[in-house]
């Protein structure tokens, strides 16, 4: 039988682990993300070669700034790769595997491969169960309108049905996927599953409270912050006019945004990676596989 998350503990030990290990996620994060951001920086200039200048002179080219669609796809797969070698990084100081102070990370080692594939499977199974639910929706949007009354009322159930149970399956499928692939060794999807039998309301319990409180106050801090830079557009205004004052407003923003987006990034890394360590633990417990003979606790 699966043991139960403790939440209490769990959400205890997720803030925890975000504030005292702060700058070990942040060492774990800096240079993957500033890596990202340079393949971004240039696929963006050789999509839009004279994208330089459109800074420069506030004078946008929407037909040119068009060709930025043909690197949005790899910009995408560059971006998971990313992600997935972040959460390697994370996942692996949460659970013990790395216990001194970080202050640079970089890897594509078999582990980053065997997260991004345990996620991208995860993905499918989403989203062949989400067109799965979409078409029971569909069919039933339509049915019910041959009834006379009621019409509206089973339509919303139908998709607030469908909606909560996409919900209950990518809680179960995700939330355990980081720790078993980290502590096992494997992809893991099915044992991801099996731990979080039973634990569907504690899971989403530990989210609420890991997740809502730091984006609250991210919201709070850039509503004080960047209040002042902000404008509204005018009655009128064309595209060009519109890009160009979003533009001019970004830049003026730009840099105290991107600090609080960070920020909030590492904060929310930190319980959630936490969280998913402390809660690995509690229900896996002694089931939990060790490491082969002559695999380093700390290697990638």
């Amino acid at each position: 039988m699966t043991k139960k998350i403790p939440v209490g503990q769990t959400i205890s030990a997720a803030y925890n682990f975000a504030f005292t290990r702060f700058f070990s996620v942040l060492g774990v994060v800096w240079f993957p993300y500033l890596v990202f951001a340079a393949i971004v920086a240039g696929l963006v200039f050789l999509a839009v070669p004279d994208l330089p200048r459109m800074f420069a002179t506030h004078e946008f080219d929407i037909g040119e700034l068009t060709g930025l669609s043909r690197v949005v796809p790899l910009i995408g797969i560059i971006g998971f790769i990313a992600s997935c070698m972040i959460a390697v990084g994370v996942q692996r100081t949460a659970l013990g595997r790395e216990t001194g102070p970080r202050w640079f990370y970089f890897s594509l080692g078999p582990a980053v491969w065997r997260m991004a594939a345990a996620f991208f499977l995860a993905g499918l199974v989403v989203v062949f169960i989400a067109c799965v639910i979409a078409g029971i929706c569909a069919a039933i949007w339509f049915a019910a309108a041959n009834l006379s009354a009621g019409v509206w009322a089973i339509r919303v159930i139908a998709i607030l049905a469908g909606i909560c149970f996409i919900v209950y399956i990518v809680t179960r499928l995700l939330f355990f996927l980081p720790a078993v692939v980290i502590a096992e060794e494997t992809i893991g999807i099915e044992r991801a599953w099996i731990l979080s039998r039973g634990n569907f309301w504690r899971i989403f319990l530990v989210w609420l409270a890991i997740v809502v409180p730091v984006l609250i106050a991210s919201w709070m801090v850039s509503h004080a912050l960047l209040r002042p830079f902000m404008f509204w557009p005018r009655a009128h205004m064309d595209m060009r006019e519109l890009v160009r004052m979003l533009v001019m407003q970004f830049g003026a923003f730009a840099p105290i945004f991107l600090v609080i987006q960070f920020v909030e990034r590492l904060v929310l890394l930190g319980v959630g990676n936490g969280a998913i360590a402390s809660a690995y633990r509690a229900v896996a417990g002694s089931a939990a596989p060790t490491p082969a003979p002559g695999v380093q606790a700390g290697s990638p």
